[in-house]
């Protein structure tokens, strides 16, 4: 295990603390643990749970090395990361069984998601000024997104996490900008500000940066919506009255499961929870699934309302099943939201 020299006397504590789970997937488990008035952040790579995949770490660097590596060249370029504190590798006979990566939570500074006013022109210059030292630097951050991303009001400062996936590059041309760009805005609303803040009279591609993020995005979410049901660290399945629900982790609940028992009833008496049933007809009830999803990502009620001809819309999204109606001519889609407005987009 490597590990720098400043955090070694708290590796086994931090080590021996179950933690708080901050995400939970298949094959990758993601811990905070507060140790000495500090936050450490301990993700853990499962490999072994993927099948043959131990086998490929024979000729390549898993994605815990690769950032462990990477992030002293992101220091030296002047780009801000989390401190890398340790790294370890448990290895068997058959390849990399498990990789572990932590790092440090920096006080102040809060992911972008959390943001609300994402388009205040302080910030959006900041950001600008912030992208364009990264691409001055030769560093073209290929998972850039909000989620990726940390920022202190009180400094005005950037900062990176999982910086697996890089490339970093002697210089970087006008054309690897733009579309470094059009990356980050099919991810994240880009104000006239950031490009003030970018300099170098890049808001001149504004518009056809705009046009081509919505294109990617779209693209990415239909991408998305066909997996949407292998989404593990988002979605869990279970049976309840009968039926097999596909739920979301958030709102799985005791009150949530009373309603999935008889969703029937709930469609004529209202309920404490502000939950919404619908029954919709499709050929498919995992296409309708889909289309829910899909619709939900990218933010546009309007297209999903015109798909239904009811009330409300596709948005925030609780509990979803299929199941054959009386006629078995066509499966029924149950669907449990939150009605538009009820909460903020996802």
């Amino acid at each position: 295990m490597g590990t720098r020299a400043r955090f070694e006397s708290l590796l086994p504590e931090v080590l021996q603390q179950p933690g708080e789970s901050v995400k939970v997937s298949s094959a990758t488990i993601v811990a905070r643990h507060r140790v000495a008035n500090r936050e450490f952040y301990v993700k853990r790579y499962l490999h072994e749970r993927r099948g043959l995949a131990p086998l490929s770490y024979f000729v390549r660097a898993s994605k815990s090395r690769r950032e462990w590596s990477q992030a002293p060249q992101f220091q030296a370029r002047g780009i801000a990361v989390v401190p890398h504190l340790a790294h370890g590798e448990r290895w068997g006979w058959y390849g990399l069984l498990e990789s572990v990566l932590i790092t440090e939570g920096l006080v102040g500074y809060v992911s972008l998601l959390t943001i609300r006013d994402a388009t205040n022109s302080e910030f959006q210059s900041a950001l600008g000024r912030f992208l364009r030292r990264m691409h001055d630097a030769g560093i073209l951050y290929l998972d850039i997104s909000a989620k990726n991303m940390l920022y202190s009001a009180t400094e005005h400062k950037f900062c990176l996490i999982d910086i697996d996936k890089v490339q970093l590059c002697p210089t970087i041309d006008e054309q690897q900008r733009i579309a470094h760009l059009v990356t980050f805005r099919s991810r994240f609303a880009l104000a006239p500000a950031f490009y003030d803040g970018y300099g170098s009279g890049f808001s001149r591609y504004a518009a056809g940066i705009d046009e081509r993020a919505a294109a990617v995005r779209q693209a990415r979410v239909a991408r998305w919506s066909r997996i949407c049901l292998r989404h593990s660290h988002e979605v869990v399945k279970k049976r309840i009255g009968g039926l097999l629900w596909h739920i979301r982790h958030e709102y799985l609940n005791e009150s949530l499961e009373r309603i999935l028992k008889d969703p029937d009833r709930q469609m004529d008496n209202h309920n404490p929870n502000g939950l919404v049933v619908c029954r919709l007809a499709f050929r498919s009830g995992k296409q309708a699934y889909r289309k829910a999803y899909g619709s939900e990502l990218m933010v546009n009620p309007r297209r999903a309302r015109s798909r239904r001809r009811t009330s409300g819309c596709w948005d925030s999204w609780c509990a979803v099943t299929s199941s054959r109606s009386r006629s078995k001519r066509r499966i029924v889609f149950t669907r449990l939201h939150m009605p538009h407005g009820s909460r903020g987009d996802p």
